[in-house]
């Protein structure tokens, strides 16, 4: 968390709130948050802000030749004000723009990431396809299955096949493909396959379309709620009535992950 429609979220925002752009300073108050720290200030100052793009669940933003690369992991988060002066302990980059306002990075736990490159593709290249991707078809996702040896889960939250479901889109993929996420899915049928496609693109367009999921300490860039909690159907609902059946939702531990599964509707 987040995972690809709460970066999305945040690509948009902050496209609308400073595109155009450029960075006149940065203070980087925890050095560990960027990758190459000797190069990162001078590759990003004085460079406009030309696009802004998400691949998986990365943040792209384009600099002349240069590409910003941002991974925001459990709880990175950006907010805006006019202070150049660190505004709280969690903030480890501040990058202040030309028109006055400071854009600030924060993170509670420190785990996410910035870097500078000039070969975005070669950068990425462990992601595999986008959900919206015209090449990510049934087909492609059955030979991808093939004679794999993993859990459904796991396979899903690999980042190599299809990128950026995450823990909680995955046990909503499952749940509404009716499957359980410990089933190998060397042993997946192509109706099986077809299900599981059809509810990766469902899922992840219509929680974009919500703004993602505001969950626990996550919300987007400027601090708004995302709406597709709301519209979980498995995942944070233990000891909740299944929708489609009435059982009680159980929680439990797949691919080291705590997950929300209905025993009757996701039989193994």
């Amino acid at each position: 968390m987040p995972e690809l429609p709460e970066v999305e979220t945040v690509v948009r925002t902050l496209e609308a709130l400073i595109t155009g752009c450029s960075f006149n300073d940065v203070h980087i108050h925890t050095p560990s948050i960027i990758n190459h720290n000797e190069s990162f200030v001078s590759l990003v100052i004085n460079r406009p802000l030309q696009s802004f793009k998400r691949r998986g669940k990365y943040i792209l933003l384009g600099l002349d030749e240069s590409t910003l690369v941002i991974h925001l992991r459990m709880e990175g988060r950006f907010f805006i004000n006019h202070e150049f002066s660190r505004p709280n302990k969690h903030v480890h980059v501040s990058f202040k723009l030309n028109d006055g306002r400071v854009l600030h990075y924060q993170d509670t736990r420190k785990f996410g990431r910035m870097l500078i490159t000039q070969d975005v593709n070669h950068t990425l290249s462990h992601l595999g396809l986008e959900f919206d991707d015209p090449h990510f078809t049934v087909e492609y996702l059955f030979g991808a299955l093939k004679n794999k040896k993993t859990t459904l889960k796991a396979f899903l939250l690999s980042q190599s096949i299809i990128c950026g479901l995450g823990n909680i889109y995955t046990d909503e993929v499952c749940f509404r493909a009716r499957l359980h996420p410990e089933k190998n899915v060397g042993t997946l049928t192509m109706n099986e396959v077809k299900a599981i496609h059809r509810e990766i693109k469902l899922v992840l367009s219509e929680a974009i379309a919500l703004g993602g999921s505001s969950i626990r300490t996550y919300t987007n860039a400027m601090g708004i709620d995302g709406l597709f909690q709301l519209q979980l159907q498995v995942h944070m609902r233990a000891k909740q009535p299944c929708i489609a059946c009435g059982h009680l939702i159980e929680k439990t531990s797949v691919a080291n992950r705590g997950t929300y599964i209905c025993k009757h509707c996701q039989k193994r």
